[in-house]
């Protein structure tokens, strides 16, 4: 017989301490991926020490009813990201393939816009002026370079170390439903559909804030999670 309807502190990826929660609201974190096995818990009473939450049958029960009823539950130890961190990867992965799609951009402007520089200083001075269709068909090319390189840095650090650089830096990782490295192809339909949401003005990265598990679009199109390590 389990014990009764006990409250819980719980001690969350961040280091910070949430609670006192009952299992009633502990049931909703658990099949959100918030908390589970591996989360550092103490009871909501005087002299507790925290413990981890294997160590608690009630705690293993809410894990084990998640299982058998959420087939997207994540397995054991695997926590779903907070959206504070995950939002900060975002800008950062957007800045550094920035830095690496200018070299590329200013090479293909020199080659096919050799007075590209002149033409955009003239611009600048000249703002009443109209924009020269040549002007206007490289400024729609470098966008396009931009967004490429975006989505093969993205595609191709996710495939091979299932996280980018920022990804590592903030401990955060691109998981499956098994917690398991995607594969590449899946990566790859991933990080056009990042791509694509983000030239939406990030209009569908907003969905995240309301899915139960931080899913964005390009997440649920790729079966795919973000998780902290």
């Amino acid at each position: 017989m389990l014990p009764e309807n006990r409250a819980f502190l719980i001690r969350g990826d961040d280091g910070r301490e949430y609670g006192p929660v009952d299992l009633n609201e502990l049931r909703e974190w658990v099949q959100e991926n918030r908390a589970g096995v591996g989360t550092a818990v103490c009871l909501d009473e005087p002299g507790a020490i925290w413990q981890p939450w294997q160590n608690y049958p009630e705690l293993v029960a809410l894990v084990a009813e998640a299982q058998g009823t959420n087939p997207f539950f994540l397995p054991a130890g695997t926590t779903v990201a907070p959206m504070t961190r995950r939002v900060l990867a975002c800008v950062l992965d957007f800045i550094l393939s920035s830095f690496l799609a200018s070299p590329i951009l200013c090479v293909v402007m020199s080659v096919s816009l050799p007075d590209w520089q002149n033409q955009f200083t003239q611009m600048l001075l000249q703002p009443q002026s109209p924009i020269p269709p040549q002007v206007l068909h490289y400024v729609m090319l470098g966008n396009a370079i931009v967004y490429l390189i975006l989505m093969l840095y993205m595609a191709g650090f996710h495939a091979a170390h299932g996280q980018t650089p920022a990804k590592a830096i903030l401990r955060l990782r691109v998981v499956d439903k098994d917690g398991q490295k995607p594969g590449f192809f899946r990566l790859l339909l991933r990080a056009f559909v990042f791509v694509i949401s983000f030239y939406l003005y990030g209009i569908p990265f907003i969905y995240a804030f309301f899915d139960s598990q931080r899913r964005a679009v390009h997440d649920l199109v790729a079966g795919t999670y973000v998780v902290s390590e």
